[in-house]
């Protein structure tokens, strides 16, 4: 695992093993793994059959430690949660990677370019981050409601900031960290793990039901601190759950908010537990679904063919 420059890596459970199955044969689609690049899942619960089939299909598996977590992080966040508030330590959990890259496992690339563009953006700025802004001008809520989408940040950052401070974090742009690249040597892990560490029981205890965004929350406001970041355009982490998003009979999925229409490179199916039933109608699975078992299938209520 350590011959690669760059590891792709994401982390799932059984719950969403049938999502990250799609995100494993989307990257092969686009030649990965390759030799400067290893693809590794951070187990935090797949069945032995789940971690099998990854191994087979050129996944290398590393179990997720408990140790990287500060106790007072692990303490208040659920098994699956894991899966975020562990980003920071990806390095020591990773060694011998020059550059790490993130992919949530409820995504999947429809071409290999976001792969190239956070590579390029490494090799521009060593020190930053490289992600994308979680709403953006591809997405339908964007022309809709300004004011709820601040008012939104607001509550984040409210949880957890000074009031001064939040007001004026809450008026920027959000990014998202469901995709993102960095170099080992980044100053930013560190400063966004101590970030988790203190944000984590803080909004525990003023907000509980946004403790899933806390890691986030964390990003954005390391990001605001320090500017130490480059903006990936958002068709390559394209949230789904904000609108916008379409597939065209040419089984293209592309963004239909403004002309002319534009291919999606990574298609993210934010908020899966509420949208599947959409994402389903809507034909925005990897492949239209037709990787899924029968099994599969049925757990997710997945229209059987006409």
């Amino acid at each position: 695992m350590e011959s690669a420059a760059t590891a792709i890596v994401f982390s799932c459970d059984q719950t969403y093993f049938f999502l990250a199955r799609g995100l494993v044969l989307s990257l092969k689609d686009c030649g990965y793994p390759n030799a400067d690049t290893e693809v590794v899942l951070v187990d935090i619960g797949c069945d032995a059959e789940a971690l099998t089939w990854m191994k087979e299909n050129g996944v290398a598996v590393v179990p997720f430690d408990p140790a990287v977590l500060p106790p007072s992080v692990a303490a208040v966040i659920t098994p699956s949660q894991r899966a975020m508030a562990m980003r920071p330590w990806l390095p020591q959990m990773l060694p011998g990677f020059d550059h790490i890259i993130w992919l949530d496992c409820d995504l999947w690339l429809q071409n290999g370019e976001v792969v190239d563009n956070l590579r390029a953006g490494a090799n521009a700025a060593p020190d930053a981050v490289m992600l994308a802004p979680g709403t953006s001008h591809y997405n339908a809520r964007f022309y809709i409601d300004i004011e709820a989408l601040v008012s939104m940040q607001r509550t984040w950052y409210d949880s957890c900031c000074e009031p001064d401070v939040a007001k004026q974090i809450a008026a920027t742009v959000h990014y998202s960290s469901a995709v993102f690249g960095m170099r080992r040597a980044s100053p930013i892990w560190a400063a966004w793990g101590e970030e988790v560490t203190r944000v984590y029981p803080v909004i525990a205890a003023r907000n509980r039901h946004i403790v899933h965004m806390a890691e986030l929350i964390s990003m954005n406001i390391v990001l605001y601190r320090t500017q130490q970041f480059l903006r990936l355009d958002p068709l390559y982490n394209f949230h789904c759950n904000g609108a916008g998003a379409m597939r065209l009979p040419d089984g293209r999925v592309v963004t239909n908010m403004m002309l002319p229409l534009r291919d999606i490179g990574v298609i993210h199916l934010a908020n899966w537990s509420l949208l599947s039933e959409r994402y389903i109608e809507r034909q925005l699975l990897y492949r239209n679904g037709d990787y899924l078992t029968t099994a599969e299938k049925a757990a997710i209520a997945f229209p059987a063919a006409a």
